[in-house]
Parts: C-alpha cells; structure tokens; sequence
C-alpha cells in the first residue's frame, strides 16, 4: 500500500510541474505571432507553480481567483490599499528559477487589467532587476484598461543571475487601486536573437486621453479661445478724421508670443567643423514655408564640464554659433548653470566632496566666468538655473555643514542672486524630470520639487520659471496627468510653466503614435495659460541618436513635423483680411504674436509691425484724401459743382437722411437734414475758402466726398 501511495504521489508531483496548457499556448503564440522558438522559461512553466513562488510586499491584499474564459487560469487580484511616496513602496514579483547568462535576451510576458472596484486608475511598473536592486534591466510605467491586455517587453541582460538573484514583478504604490495580473513569465532565447526581434507591446497607443471624444478635448479648445487669443479692433480714418468704409484690413502673423524651440548642437553651425548647411537652412525655414522656431537651447554645451572638457565643440566655436542664432533673432536658452551632483559636474568636484568650501568656491568661479564673460555678453534671454534638484542632492548634503546653512539648498537662492547681479531681468528657470517624465503627479519626489521651489521664493530669489522635462518612455504620460501637474503647479506658483526637454527616449515607438501624442500633448500645454513654452529635446536623428523629433537622418519629415507645422503654423497661426465697416473699423480675434497689420484703401498703404498679446484697439490715418474732388459719382453719389463758390448740391440714387458738411478737423460747419428726398443743397457761400468733406448718410449707409470752396 505504502508503495502505491508513493507512486501517486510522484505523479501528483509530476503533474504539478508539468507544462501547462497555458505555457503551450504562449510557445504556439510566439512562434506563430513574431517567429520565435527554443526559448527557455526563466520562471516555471506552469501558471499554478509561479502563484505559489510568487512574493508581495508593502500595503497589498491579494487573493488567488481562477478564470475560464482567458488562455490562462490562474488570477491574482492585487488590492494596493496605500498611497506610497514612491512607485515600489508596494509590490508583487517572482524570483528566478533558472540561470540568466550576461547577453541574453528576454521577453517578459504577463497579462493585467484593472478592476472599477476602488476608483478610475489603474497604473503599475513592470519592471526587470536584480534581487538586490543593483541592477535594473527595464522598467516601464503604464496604465491599465478594464479589459485584460497582453503585455510583452523585452529586455538584454546587463550580467549574469544564478537562480534567485533576479527578480521581474510589478510597482503598484502609485494609487490605492485594484488590478489583476495573471499568466507572468519570461521566455529566455539566450543569442538565438536580438533585442530589436522582440515584439514591445504595451497597448501604448491607447495611452489615457487618446480617444477622439476624450473630454478634456473641448474644455482644453476653450481655454485656447480665451488664452491664447486677443481682440483686436482696426480703425480707420481720413485726415479729417472721418471714418473710413471699405478700406482693406489685413494682418499677418509673423512669430509666435508662446516660445516654440529645439536643442541644437553648436558644432553644426558655419566656421564649425560639424558643420551642416541643411541643419542651418532648417533653421531658418523649418517647414519649407518659411515658419521657424523662436526660441533655442544649447543642449550640452554650455553645461559646467562641457565648457571646461570641451564638450561639441571648442568655446570659440560655440560663440561663433551663439552669434550666428543672434544674428538670426534667435532667443537663446541657457542650459545649464547649477546641476548639483557629483556625476554632472567636473571631476575634481567629486575629489573633493569633503571639502565643501572648495565646491562653493569653484561653482561660484565657474558662474562668474559664464556671466562676466565679454563673448557671452547679452547672448543668453533665459537661464536653467538650476537643474534636477530633487534627485541630484550631492551639493546640497555637502553644504550642509558650512556655517549660516543649514539644509545646504541656501545655496540655490544665492546661486539665483548671483545671476541677478549680472543679468537682472533675464528669467530663472528651475528645471526638472520628476514629475512629467516620471509621470509622477504626486509623491515624495514630487512634493520635495515643490518645496525647493518655494524655498527659493521666500528666499527672495528672483524666480523667472518653472521647467518641466518631458522625455516619454515606450507608454507616454497620460494627457491627463499632464494637465493635473500643470494645473497644480500653475496655482501653487505664480511664474510660468516650461516644457524645456521633449521627446521619446525610446526609438523604437511607432512614429505615428509620436505623431498622436505630440497632437495631444501640444494641444494640452497650449492650454494651460500659465505655460509659455515648449522646446523639443533635438530636432534630427543625426544629433539626437535615432530620437530627432522632426526630421531622419536624410531630413525627410517625420509623422510628428507634419503634426507639429499644423499645428503651431496652420492652426494657431493667424492670417486674415477684413473690410471696415461704415463705422472704419473692423475686428479680428488673433493668436497671440507678432504681426504685420497693412491697411490699403484707394491705393494708399500703411504698412505697421507690432506685438499682439492683449486686447488692442488700433487706429490707422490715411496720409491722403480718399474720397472723389470732381462731380463724378462716388458710389450712389452725385456731389457738383467742385470746387464751388455759393452751393454745393448733392444727390443720391437712394433717399438721403443727412448731410453734414465737415472741416479738415473733423468739426461739422453745416448741417442738413432731407425729408424724403434724394437731392440737398448746402450753401456755402459763408464758409470760409478751404478743403471740406460732404459726409452723406442714406439708408445704405455713409458716403464722403472732399470738396473745395473758393472765393
């Protein structure tokens, strides 16, 4: 009898481990969906067996529930019941069951969806690392639909992990939220393939806001309406300053007032070996109609060891450059003055960490060197001050012990008045990734950000902006979490909003779905009225690595260029003509900008450029006389003799209500008022010699006509 038991249990056992029928499904599926075979499972290759090896941690709930209507069977539903300060406060993950070797290539492979049961979210990282947090192999945030979705995310091994030392799992501290995942594995083809052969599918194209009817859609095309647009009113007169009917209105954008920019590379400009000839013509005409950006930054090459170990190109050359964008009404951003971290400042800041007066020292040389600098004299409209303070915290910890500071971030005000002395009234801008790179719109990092940034307030630093990098992994920030940060960031601080670095860092998404998400995110930021810019992060494939925002590595336009040029120069771009009413004027509503506003009336032309970023009323005198001398018909009017001695009569193809019979001062002399008539006649024997103006009101409106009287 003991030996029958055993034996049933051995093939309990056996069973247990077994291939499942899950596991056969995803082989048939990668191998009839992408073409890939004899991979290894790095986890078990059975769905029961990888719940019961699976771990959680942090302020999660999890209850083990089958299903019959997907491929798999096996399902946790995850309760995340507390807000974390970070994304990992919370988590569920799986441990390694076989060797992964330096170099292999894995595909992870798991299924998720959210459930309506706590609140609307539903956002998690799936991330890939090792046990001990040494190192991370990918890590990828999304959102969750309500149906189940596939997930496939492919990453290269960066070492080796001997059987649990690695780990592959999900963050779920972002919200309270309930979510499920089922079916989690990873498919390891060692060399059989390259990363590039592995499929990335993390339904990024349904990112939050993308729907054509989202509803954030059409309050976002009101508040453009009503920020981003001013009324103007044309006036027009004669001199005698009697309004002019008909005359002919136009005006013409010619530069946004919201700051459109890109990163550029000093080295491609002319007298530079990198020189480009296309790069600069792009420049100067970005669409082939003759539109451009108004605004640029230098990237890397004005940042403190990029001046110093002669990053892009040597200093004379990047004054060449910043020369030639000034001479070309370019405005020019610098990036950036204070990056305060070890890794991001020369190396011999790092050597001496211990010595913090030798780093206050030096940093306060290098800002002085930029700032009193004769080649750099008035090149600079707009200053990253200080850059990715919530993450980079070396120089502040290393201040701390210096006497009269005591968080060591006094030294951001004093680095902010520092540049107030030399450039008074140039805008200072605090830039930062923590909030929409990270799609982070709360947390630890992003309330420390806000704390900094009111620290330097209270501080009396001169505050001039607030920098928001945007670089978009493989699934984009939600439109409305961008809108959320905005907005929060709009009422928390009066400055203006600046998205100063955008882009996807992955090369590999889809180029219409850049496109999509460029339409709604540009959409979005031009909404929210306390924004004033946006700077792409690099313009070409050549200078940015295959992430050019507009243009491949031969120029031609990428899906994202076309969306970009309607927008910025089509749709918010205003070009109109108008006739003045009998009134003289005429009204438009514009984006706001600069413009060339030309009035034409009888061959006559003024020509006026000015900027538009309020309500306006303009008023326009013609330099001449508009109106007929000679007894010849002006519209539906007859006005002889003229010149004329003793009367003036006027008549009209309609029944004429008034006359009135003006000076060149525009003072009406006489006046005559008709009764159902279409002739007057004015005496005007008693006036004295001059030049006067009939002006005629019938019922189809006004009609002027000059006339001289002589004696």
């Amino acid at each position: 009898m003991k030996k029958y038991l055993y034996l049933i249990f051995l093939l309990i056992s056996f069973s247990a481990k077994a291939q499942d029928a899950y596991h056969q499904y995803l082989e048939q599926q990668l191998s009839t969906e992408f073409n890939l075979q004899n991979g290894n499972w790095v986890y078990f290759d059975n769905e029961v067996q990888n719940l019961q090896n699976a771990y959680s941690y942090g302020n999660i709930d999890i209850i083990d529930l089958q299903t019959s209507t997907e491929s798999f069977t096996e399902v946790s539903n995850i309760l995340n019941e507390v807000e974390g300060g970070y994304s990992y406060d919370s988590g569920w993950g799986m441990e390694n069951q076989t060797e992964i070797q330096e170099g292999d290539v894995c595909l992870i492979i798991l299924n998720l969806r959210k459930t309506n049961n706590v609140n609307q979210y539903g956002k998690v990282n799936i991330f890939a690392q090792a046990n001990d947090n040494s190192v991370f192999e990918i890590i990828e945030t999304i959102q969750l639909e309500e149906n189940w979705n596939q997930y496939l995310l492919p990453f290269q091994a960066s070492t080796t992990y001997q059987v649990g030392e690695f780990v592959s799992g999900l963050g779920t501290a972002w919200e309270v939220q309930e979510i499920e995942v089922a079916g989690m594995n990873i498919m390891n083809f060692g060399s059989n393939y390259d990363l590039e052969d592995l499929p990335y599918i993390v339904h990024n194209e349904r990112y939050p806001g993308y729907e054509a009817d989202a509803p954030w859609r059409s309050a976002a095309a009101e508040r453009i309406e009503n920020a981003r647009k001013a009324d103007l009113q044309v006036n027009v007169t004669d001199v005698s300053g009697l309004a002019i009917e008909n005359a002919l209105v136009s005006i013409k954008m010619l530069e946004h007032d919201f700051g459109w920019g890109t990163a550029i590379n000093l080295d491609r400009f002319a007298g530079n070996l990198g020189q480009v000839d296309e790069y600069e013509n792009k420049l100067l005409n970005l669409d082939g109609e003759g539109h451009t950006f108004n605004w640029v930054t230098p990237g890397a090459s004005f940042k403190w060891p990029g001046i110093e170990e002669g990053w892009i190109a040597p200093f004379e050359d990047k004054v060449t450059a910043v020369n030639w964008l000034k001479d070309n009404d370019y405005k020019i951003r610098f990036h950036t003055l204070i990056w305060p971290g070890w890794i991001n400042a020369p190396f011999d800041i790092e050597a001496n960490q211990d010595d913090p007066q030798y780093i206050l020292d030096r940093a306060n040389g290098w800002i002085d060197f930029i700032l009193s600098n004769a080649d750099l004299q008035n090149v600079f409209d707009e200053y990253d001050v200080l850059n990715e303070i919530t993450t980079n915290r070396d120089f502040e910890n290393a201040f701390a012990s210096l006497a009269d500071y005591e968080t060591g971030r006094e030294f951001y005000i004093e680095v902010m008045n520092r540049l107030s002395s030399f450039e008074p009234n140039k805008p200072q801008v605090i830039n930062d990734y923590v909030t929409i790179s990270a799609q982070q719109y709360k947390g630890v990092d992003y309330d420390f950000l806000q704390t900094a940034i009111q620290e330097t307030i209270d501080g009396g630093a001169d505050l001039g902006g607030i920098g928001f990098q945007a670089h978009m992994g493989y699934f984009p920030t939600s439109i409305y979490e961008v809108e959320t940060i905005l907005t929060d960031f709009a009422n928390q601080f009066d400055v203006p909003l600046k998205i100063t670095e955008y882009d996807f860092i992955d090369p590999r998404i889809d180029p219409q779905l850049q496109a999509d998400y460029l339409a709604d995110f540009l959409t979005m930021i031009f909404s929210i009225p306390k924004v004033d810019m946006f700077i792409f992060w690099g313009m070409w494939d050549v200078t940015e690595a295959g992430k050019g925002n507009l243009f491949n590595e031969d120029w031609t336009e990428k899906p994202a260029a076309g969306v970009f040029f309607d927008k910025v120069f089509d749709e918010w771009w205003t070009e109109e003509e108008g006739l003045t009413e009998q009134n003289g004027s005429t009204d438009f509503r514009p984006f706001k900008g600069e413009y060339e506003i030309t009035v034409e009336v009888a061959g006559q032309i003024i020509t006026d450029t000015l900027m538009i970023n309020e309500d306006l009323q303009l008023s326009y005198t013609m330099d001449e006389l508009v109106n007929s001398e000679d007894a010849v018909q002006v519209g539906k009017l007859f006005v002889f003799p003229n010149p004329s001695s003793n009367f003036v009569f006027i008549e009209s193809t309609s029944q004429i209500d008034k006359v009135e019979f003006v000076d060149t001062q525009g003072i009406v002399v006489k006046e005559q008022k008709s009764v159902n008539s279409s002739q007057v006649s004015l005496s005007v024997s008693d006036c004295e010699a001059g030049v006067y103006f009939v002006k005629v009101y019938t019922y189809y409106g006004t009609e002027i006509v000059k006339v001289e009287v002589l004696h």
